[in-house]
């Protein structure tokens, strides 16, 4: 089999609520480029796996950190482009792979938006970083941007030429170990869902981690991300809802409870964003002149 225009690794841990949206999304939209997809499952509880061998896309299940998960689909990748994706992100436009891959010219090598929040909610501390749940590389540039590091094997010290996804938020070593080859990246624009007039959701009394603002989006802490001014994709942000019961297998209860959004809320504009997908009628932003930019907490 020839080498595959776009090589798409795709990480997922109890996603069967995203991930064919995903898988059907990134077939429909890629047309005529040749196209290998591999979902490298986290040992899901849910029909993950199975959802993913049964729209035709190769299957790793095993235990491992997100950095492991992506080394191993850089290790794998035969491709002109890699992709790496969350299960969460469905792929709009139908030129979204033209677009991008326009701006991986020269010395830019990859593109990606930047990590800077959910929703309204803003990370001032990524700005200038690329965000994990989407990656696509130039696998030349990829594979050139490759350390040696030293990794022991049954006590063994053995030398890999392996990228660096190990820094902060895992993709925060990126942009340093990029320029130690003379490479860049491209940060695509960001933007947040529209709000509607009402509120969508209101939360109990007790909740513990709410903003007003979100209960009026209708796609609450989903982006829209674009280039030049054109939406290519959504990032729902959480493709499940955490709770205690679906935490890592043999992880101990949290010493105290964690400040979380509303499940409800998660389930409520989840459904909403996937109920208008699957009609036709996503709501795209409506004011695309300017892209989101991070402010102050």
């Amino acid at each position: 089999m020839n080498d595959p225009d776009l090589y798409v690794g795709i990480t997922s841990w109890n996603s069967a609520l995203f991930l064919p949206h995903c898988l059907d999304s990134l077939r429909r939209t890629t047309g005529s480029a040749r196209l290998h997809i591999c979902v490298l499952d986290n040992d899901s509880s849910d029909a993950s796996a199975a959802i993913a061998r049964d729209h035709g896309a190769e299957v790793l299940v095993r235990r491992c950190t997100q950095p492991e998960a992506l080394q191993e689909f850089v290790r794998r990748s035969r491709g002109t482009y890699t992709l790496l994706v969350h299960a969460d992100v469905i792929l709009l436009a139908s030129d979204w792979l033209q677009r991008c891959t326009a701006k991986l010219t020269g010395n830019t090598v990859l593109i990606s938006p930047e990590d800077i929040g959910c929703g309204p909610l803003t990370r001032p501390f990524g700005v200038g970083m690329p965000e994990s749940s989407f990656l696509l590389f130039t696998t030349e540039g990829l594979r050139r941007s490759r350390r040696l590091i030293w990794k022991r094997r049954r006590r063994i010290p053995l030398p890999r030429r392996e990228f660096d996804f190990s820094g902060g938020h895992v993709t925060h070593n990126i942009p340093t170990r990029l320029a130690e080859r003379g490479f860049t990246w491209y940060p695509m624009n960001v933007y947040v869902s529209n709000a509607e007039p009402e509120a969508l959701f209101t939360p109990n009394p007790d909740t513990t981690l709410w903003s007003e603002e979100l209960g009026h989006l209708r796609y609450g802490l989903g982006n829209f991300y674009g280039v030049d001014g054109e939406i290519t994709h959504y990032h729902n942000w959480y493709d499940r809802v955490i709770t205690a019961s679906n935490g890592p297998k043999g992880a101990p209860p949290p010493r105290r409870p964690r400040r979380e959004f509303p499940p409800a809320f998660i389930n409520a504009y989840s459904q909403r964003f996937l109920a208008d997908y699957q009609a036709g009628s996503v709501d795209l932003p409506r004011d695309l002149s300017t892209h989101r930019r991070p402010v102050a907490l």
